[in-house]
């Protein structure tokens, strides 16, 4: 057979051979080209006009959204009736390393921790360790706690061990469970066990190898490949599918696996390998690459939406430093460059002041625990105090904090605190609640306080950010993208032109340039660009080191696109 033929036979072979109906190389159409813009008028971009009067540019428009809190009432449970499911077939069993973790001997509390207070301290004692095996050590320990309630400690093992370890630590305790085990901290022990046969699933895909001849690859593909790839994708519906009847935290953390595993299987069937013959011809494999992505994308949409409802679940829980978040981000920015979940963290927010370190066990706890332990431990109330707020900043801020928030009466540094924190809740999640409620805190600023500089500066971002999507699945999911409809840029304006010069006219600047970036609508002009490219340079010109850098590299990108729209 000749060898071009061959290379025909291999690509259909081995698109039926994974069960994929792909036209042959012949009648594949050509990748369709990417949709025209429209060109600019030629114009130079005229210079960004003078900034509105103050209370012009800081006019706050409509109606500001208000977050819907769910109420976190305990789930009917009985302990008898609890349910540890088995894995599902082609789930690796836990690492060896997990052991340690189920043998390990408990380290009893070394004070009393028969109350909350005792409970409290204990935990901080056992956080305090840098060591994991220690702190899993203290952490067993602390299982015993009458003052904790039962299974707590127990998810904070599961929590902070390896995420493929998760089920081994948390499946015991829920093939026993305790009497006092409440609805709720059963979900989340489930859902830790779930999420860790999710990290396990797609991570050992069946290897070939060379020489790659049509017949061992044909062999391969519609053998070990194919029956890995079919247990692969049943296990991690089957433990996605599970994950969905969970509530709040639970689901979250879940949904996230599921999604992470769903992209995992779809770069394990890319990456397996091509006969020679149509790997050595660039057309043939391009062609085979293209209509294979088509056939994969309801995998990929399927990652995509389940990452979604986890980083939707997680943002309702207030995260904001968690590797599951990351690693969600991360893959869905990697998938979908075109919609960059992570766009907004380019922002430039002014630098927060260095506070003491934290100065009791609640401080060292928030400063510690995983968003949604902080707020089963610590008093809602006490998130209006500035010294524990300025430490929830570094981990998230718990829903049942933000509840208390809502009716607290907060001294300006609480309230300028606070108002950060639902910044940075916005541009990690895209939530456009929380741009409204940064935009509240700060320009109702209290009369007989002078509203500082740098929650000047806040409000003009908030106010740049407000009347964008409503959350990052909007915002990936909506075709065509019009435009994201944010980007007022009155306060940034003032801030960045007003006369004395604020210690902040570069962020604002830089921050300006950067939201008028994002929020291009398809198909933006020249005019646009360019002025997108005068609004960099603006900041440019204002600033020094790294993000003056930065800036002066977007001018020169925006520049380019004006160029190439005329």
């Amino acid at each position: 057979m000749p060898s071009h033929l061959r290379s025909h036979f291999a690509f259909n072979a081995l698109a039926a051979a994974l069960g994929l109906s792909l036209a042959a190389c012949a009648g594949a159409p050509p990748p369709a080209p990417n949709a025209p813009v429209s060109p600019g008028d030629g114009r130079p971009a005229t210079p960004p006009p003078a900034p509105l009067p103050e209370e012009e540019a800081f006019a706050v428009h409509g109606t500001l959204k208000d977050e819907w809190l769910p109420i976190l009432k305990p789930a009917p449970f009985d302990p008898k009736a609890a349910l540890v499911p088995p894995a599902p077939a082609g789930v690796p069993a836990a690492p060896r390393a997990c052991e340690a973790f189920v043998r390990r001997a408990a380290v009893a509390p070394a004070q009393p921790c028969g109350d909350a207070q005792g409970a409290i301290e204990a935990l901080d004692a056992a956080l305090a360790e840098d060591d994991a095996a220690k702190r899993d050590a203290r952490l067993a320990g602390a299982e015993a706690c009458a003052g904790l309630e039962a299974g707590l400690a127990r998810a904070l093992r599961a929590e902070l061990a390896p995420i493929t370890c998760g089920d081994a630590i948390a499946a015991p305790l829920l093939e026993a469970p305790p009497a006092a085990l409440r609805g709720d901290l059963y979900q989340v022990l489930l859902g830790l066990t779930l999420s860790a046969r999710l990290a396990r699933t797609a991570t050992e895909p069946p290897t070939l190898r060379p020489p790659y001849d049509v017949q061992r690859v044909l062999a391969f593909t519609k053998g070990p490949l194919f029956a890995w790839v079919t247990e692969q994708a049943r296990a991690i519906e089957d433990l996605g599918r599970r994950g969905v009847e969970l509530p709040f935290y639970a689901k979250g953390i879940v949904a996230v696996e599921s999604g992470r595993a769903d992209m995992r299987l779809v770069e394990a069937v890319r990456s397996a390998p091509l006969p020679d013959a149509m790997r050595k011809d660039a057309e043939l494999a391009n062609v085979y690459y293209g209509e294979l992505d088509q056939l994969l994308d309801p995998w990929k949409a399927r990652g995509r939406d389940a990452a979604l409802v986890g980083l939707r679940e997680l943002s309702s829980v207030g995260v904001l430093r968690d590797a599951r978040v990351d690693g969600a981000r991360e893959m869905l920015s990697r998938l979908y460059g075109g919609r960059r979940v992570d766009a907004l963290d380019a922002l430039e927010l002014p630098p927060l002041a260095a506070g003491s370190p934290p100065s009791s066990a609640v401080e060292r706890l928030a400063a510690r625990l995983p968003t949604y332990y902080a707020g089963r431990l610590i008093a809602p109330e006490a998130a209006a105090r500035p010294e524990l707020l300025r430490v929830l900043l570094g981990r998230g801020v718990p829903l049942q904090h933000r509840a208390a928030l809502r009716a607290a009466q907060l001294s300006p540094e609480s309230r300028l605190l606070y108002a950060r924190a639902r910044l940075e809740l916005g541009r990690l999640y895209w939530r456009a609640v929380d741009f409204d409620q940064a935009t509240a805190l700060l320009a109702a600023w209290p009369e007989d306080t002078p509203r500082p500089a740098e929650a000047t500066a806040l409000l003009a971002v908030a106010l740049g950010l407000r009347n964008g999507p409503e959350d990052a699945a909007l915002m990936m999911r909506r075709a065509p993208l019009a435009g994201l409809g944010l980007g007022d840029l009155a306060a940034l304006d003032w801030v960045a032109r007003a006369k004395p010069a604020s210690a902040y006219a570069g962020i604002a600047a830089y921050d300006a340039a950067l939201i008028k970036q994002i929020a291009a609508p398809q198909g933006a002009e020249a005019s646009y660009w360019s002025d997108v490219a005068a609004r960099f340079r603006e900041a440019q010109a204002l600033l020094t080191g790294p993000l003056s850098k930065s800036a002066e590299e977007r001018a020169r990108a925006a520049d380019e696109i004006a160029r190439a729209a005329r």
